[in-house]
């Protein structure tokens, strides 16, 4: 289960920090999507650490190897934008996206990279219909983001404007503002943190206290 948010998680921080790296407009214009240094603080980086408030259920079950896949892939095309490969995980001139890679791959996407919204939520059926904590409310998180993400299309996103992207972010986003009691760690910290959440909407959760290692 924890590679699995692992995979979901670590595919936000490389569309919001790695693709920073060698993309300096890029930083520009994040730097503008999310509002203030204060959002800024819910990326995770080796200097600090995130509080772990919530812990994620099993999002996208079996999809190690197409993980493995696309994040070679990404590698070796994120700076090629004439590339098919690269293209299939941009949208417009963003750069490319994990998540859509991860969903065109596995059957979550039509063929022109559209959500597959039938396909979605019976893979992740599969894994979060398993957690007792989380399988009365998932459902209800996952249609709230396909609307979302049909009026995301008519305006401009800074961040993650792939259409698996937008979807993830903010099912990852509902998921932790909607985190279980039994789930939920009450601390004053985690309440400043879930206020944080709730006022960067650019931005994903903090599920982890740091940035996963490359893999």
């Amino acid at each position: 289960m924890q590679k699995v948010v692992f995979i979901c998680i670590f595919a936000i921080i490389c569309q919001t920090v790695f693709t920073a790296g060698y993309d300096r407009t890029w930083i520009l214009r994040q730097k503008r999507g999310t509002n203030d240094d204060e959002c800024r603080t819910l990326l995770p980086s080796s200097e600090k650490k995130l509080p772990s408030c919530c812990q994620m259920p099993n999002i996208l079950p079996n999809l190690d190897s197409t993980w493995e896949k696309c994040f070679e892939t990404f590698k070796q095309f994120k700076d090629k934008p004439e590339t098919k490969e690269y293209k299939e995980m941009a949208h417009g001139k963003e750069p490319p996206c994990l998540f859509q890679c991860i969903f065109m791959q596995s059957g979550l996407t039509t063929s022109d990279g559209k959500l597959n919204e039938d396909a979605i939520t019976k893979k992740m059926s599969e894994g979060i219909n398993n957690d007792e904590k989380w399988k009365s409310i998932w459902q209800n998180s996952l249609n709230k983001c396909f609307d979302d993400v049909k009026q995301e299309d008519k305006k401009q996103i800074l961040i993650m404007n792939t259409p698996a992207g937008r979807l993830m972010k903010c099912f990852l986003r509902d998921m932790y503002m909607s985190c279980p009691k039994n789930v939920w760690v009450e601390s004053s910290e985690c309440l400043n943190m879930k206020d944080l959440v709730q006022k960067c909407p650019e931005m994903p959760p903090p599920v982890f206290k740091s940035p996963p290692k490359l893999i």
